[in-house]
């Protein structure tokens, strides 16, 4: 997430990208009725006629449950990553869609992209009962997307940049995370209101110095929408020293926490090689032009 946190869940615009990391789910049909799932997560038995959404396979179970009506015959699905769940890179949102995907595929759906889009971010949203849909926009797409969940609208670009990503080294779930500040603006609510429409300020006008590849006006509104992160109360000690660190540097710019906040990543414009503080890492990736992908083989 480049800008948009919090204001996307609200009736404001995101800009989000994708990123070179994949998350691979096979679907190997079987004879009889039985759902097996296998991932770095673990082993799962069931059959649909007994389907149930457990952890810690609920988005991989939701989506199936989805399609439960549609299903004639079960299946085994193995699930691969390349990337740690305990890091802020959308796994949820990663693996809904490719679960999706393959059953739409295998189903011969035909769904569009924004079908897709729409169908995975209530798969979600059902799951964990918050979240605007923008990382599953950014799933399907690839490229950069200006998203915005109602009404409505998931505009690609595709444009690359390099990026510079530090994991904080922990982590809070996002629907934990949208709970704490709910809570601390319960009493302030216009106070609220004003912050996310200044969030959505900077989202617009970030998306249009985008759509002119203007990468420092987009640093710009990404540095100014940090400060509106700290009013927000999402900050933590260990990831405001990594922001102090990073915008000493002078080949980045727009360094800011991606995501919820409290703890997990923040991201900038442009590569670094700066030392990190003890319990942060640099996590090496680029901004992916392609999104969702069916292979077969």
């Amino acid at each position: 997430m480049l800008l948009g946190e919090y204001a996307v869940l609200h009736g404001y615009p995101a800009v989000v990208c994708a990123i070179d990391k994949r998350i691979h789910v096979t679907l190997t049909p079987r004879d009889d009725m039985c759902v097996i799932l296998d991932s770095a997560l673990g082993h799962h038995e069931t059959t649909l006629s007994q389907l149930e959404v457990v952890t810690p396979f609920q988005f991989v179970l939701e989506t199936v449950y989805t399609f439960k009506k549609k299903l004639r015959q079960g299946f085994h699905l193995h699930i691969e990553s390349e990337f740690s769940d305990t890091v802020g890179f959308a796994s949820s949102a990663a693996v809904t869609v490719a679960t999706t995907a393959v059953l739409s595929e295998w189903l011969a759906l035909s769904l569009s992209k924004n079908e897709m889009i729409q169908k995975a971010r209530d798969i979600v949203y059902a799951v964990q009962g918050s979240g605007s849909g923008a990382d599953v926009a950014a799933c399907v797409s690839g490229g950069l997307v200006f998203y915005r969940k109602e009404p409505f609208i998931a505009e690609t670009r595709a444009i690359q940049h390099p990026m510079t990503v530090v994991y904080s080294g922990h982590k809070t779930p996002t629907p934990i995370a949208i709970q704490q500040v709910e809570k601390r603006f319960l009493s302030y609510p216009v106070l609220f209101s004003n912050l996310m429409k200044a969030i959505g300020a900077c989202v617009e006008q970030g998306f249009e110095a985008l759509k002119q590849h203007d990468w420092q006006v987009l640093g710009e509104m990404m540095t100014v929408q940090q400060g509106l992160m700290d009013a927000l109360g999402v900050n933590t000690a260990a990831m405001n020293g990594i922001i102090h660190l990073l915008r000493q540097e002078p080949a980045l710019s727009g360094v800011k926490i991606s995501g919820s906040g409290f703890g997990d990543c923040v991201v900038a414009l442009g590569e670094c090689s700066a030392q990190l503080p003890n319990g942060a890492k640099q996590i090496r990736i680029n901004m992916a032009s392609e999104g969702v992908r069916i292979e077969k083989i």
